[in-house]
């Protein structure tokens, strides 16, 4: 392959699934209905759907930026999730697929669901290194911002500014949702540039030092594919994302709730009784003590026996 523009999103973790799945790591157990499947090809699997996520989102940019996925890097299996290379600028994308999990950041460090990840100063030596290469293969100095793209997360507070000093790469953490519009900033290289660059890009030889023939990206999709349709279903409970916790101080929801306080007083039911005269009234107030008196009088005589 002499354009890495043929390559998928998650091209390198597909083919290491395909592997497993041709040696019958992976496969789907007849008796249990179970899939079978090593930890490893789990992690592999989720990332191959993280970033398909971030390849479709890529997939709606213009013509005018080129994009490129499972960059082989280095010497070895290392490879970039993403590279995109536009005018407002050349970036190197680092996906993360972490559904519902809470990210905090702040510099060089990141937590993730309160675990501590290097995701920063990975991403951001990940990115020097691009610069230097696209650089070098191009002749123009291209600075290479890095981004820390989380498919589907829970909150993301940023405690301060990812990254180091100004000397460093910029490095920028966000949610799918918020890729985007990172590429519609404002141009930093012209048309000439971004072609210059991306003519380097698209080389094998500029990334890699000794680059491999890769497979076709059309023929593992469509492999993808097939083993998705076949453990797929199986292999989503493994990241299926968990349900929100409930918010801090929450009462107990099995609790019968209590009467609220807003609410309205019943209506008085209305009296049938008839409004008494002042006359009535007056009678009623002098009868009733005077029959009390004789009946007082007469209980006394009755105790005397006069």
């Amino acid at each position: 392959m002499s354009d890495l523009r043929q390559r998928v999103p998650g091209h390198s973790l597909i083919d290491m699934l395909l592997h497993q799945w041709d040696l019958g790591t992976i496969r789907l157990d007849a008796s249990t209905n179970d899939v079978v499947v090593g930890e490893d090809a789990v992690s592999w699997y989720r990332g191959v759907i993280g970033e398909r996520r971030v390849g479709t989102i890529l997939g709606l940019l213009s013509d005018s930026h080129t994009v490129l996925h499972s960059v082989p890097v280095g010497k070895g299996s290392s490879d970039i999730d993403h590279v995109v290379i536009g005018r407002a600028g050349v970036f190197s994308i680092n996906t993360k697929y972490s559904p519902g999990k809470r990210i905090s950041s702040a510099g060089y460090g990141m937590y993730v669901d309160g675990r501590k990840r290097h995701y920063v100063r990975n991403s951001v030596a990940e990115a020097r290194r691009a610069g230097e290469l696209l650089s070098a293969a191009s002749g123009l100095t291209v600075p290479v911002t890095a981004l820390i793209v989380f498919v589907n997360p829970g909150p993301i507070t940023h405690k301060a500014p990812a990254g180091g000093d100004a000397h460093e790469p910029e490095v920028r953490v966000l949610a799918d949702d918020d890729l985007f519009r990172v590429f519609m900033d404002r141009p930093v290289f012209s048309e000439e540039q971004v072609e210059r660059i991306a003519a380097a890009a698209v080389l094998p030889a500029t990334w890699h030092r000794s680059p491999s023939e890769s497979t076709v990206g059309d023929h593992i999709t469509r492999e993808f594919e097939a083993l998705e349709e076949a453990v797929g279903p199986h292999l989503a409970r493994a990241y299926t994302a968990p349900p929100k916790a409930p918010a801090p101080n929450a009462r107990n929801r099995d609790r019968r709730p209590a009467a609220s306080r807003s609410r309205p007083a019943a209506a008085r039911r209305p009296s049938s009784r008839k409004r008494q005269s002042a006359f009535e009234r007056l009678f009623r107030s002098l009868l009733l003590p005077v029959m009390g008196l004789v009946g007082f009088v007469m209980y006394v005589n009755s105790i005397t026996g006069t």
